[in-house]
């Protein structure tokens, strides 16, 4: 993964922090938004854990841009604004979870782990609030949704994970994934998240149930 803080203090403490797992490893650090740009370009990571406020630019504005370089990315935007603005921005453009910054690395390290195993990281009660100001896009939807994706879809609306999915549809972790896959594949979207966002712009969800289940 690659570490993406305007602090050089901030981000290799972050980064000795992440390297002390045995699963995650640390390919860099950088500072400014050029910087990722040219880090992502010179060596793809599994995982972008990137700061929104940057000396250059926010991490907001340079989502597209790296998720274009390396689609199957994910990338959690670290943000100490964490303001229904920002965070309808980042679930638009591309970002797999937002984190608050200041957290734990215990945090950081949940959120790392969970984003590579493609589970979102935001809450379902910020999902419920920022959900409502997402008006249409220009963005297609892609080929139909199958009744059954349907039904992931509107789990994936509430937060549930997915072992959550799984066990409320009754098959394996396999087949959940699978399921996933085939509808950010058909709605063109490069997270989760995104592709809730996607669906209900495009009507293909309403608006999300009171209570979520399994969220993390």
């Amino acid at each position: 993964m690659i570490v993406i803080d305007d602090h050089q203090l901030v981000a290799d403490g972050i980064a000795a922090a992440l390297n002390t797992e045995d699963d995650i490893t640390v390919l860099c650090t950088a500072g400014t938004c050029r910087a990722a740009v040219e880090a992502v370009s010179n060596r793809p990571p599994d995982v972008l854990l990137l700061d929104q406020n940057l000396p250059d630019g926010s991490g907001t504005d340079i989502l597209g841009e790296v998720l274009a370089i390396s689609p199957s990315m994910k990338v959690v935007l670290v943000t100490a604004d964490d303001t229904d603005d920002v965070l309808i921005k980042a679930v638009i453009n591309g970002a797999a979870g937002v984190i608050p910054k200041g957290n734990s690395a215990a945090a950081l390290v949940t959120a790392v782990r969970a984003v590579a195993h493609d589970e979102a990281i935001i809450t379902p009660d910020a999902l419920r609030r920022m959900m409502p100001r997402i008006g249409r896009a220009t963005i297609r939807p892609g080929d139909s949704i199958t009744p059954r994706e349907l039904e992931v879809l509107q789990l994936l609306m509430t937060g549930a994970s997915t072992a959550s999915i799984t066990a409320e549809l009754v098959v394996s972790s396999a087949t959940t994934r699978n399921h996933i896959q085939s509808i950010m594949n058909k709605l063109g979207a490069h997270s989760r998240l995104e592709a809730v966002a996607i669906a209900i712009r495009e009507e293909i969800l309403s608006t999300p149930r009171p209570q979520a289940r399994g969220h993390r």
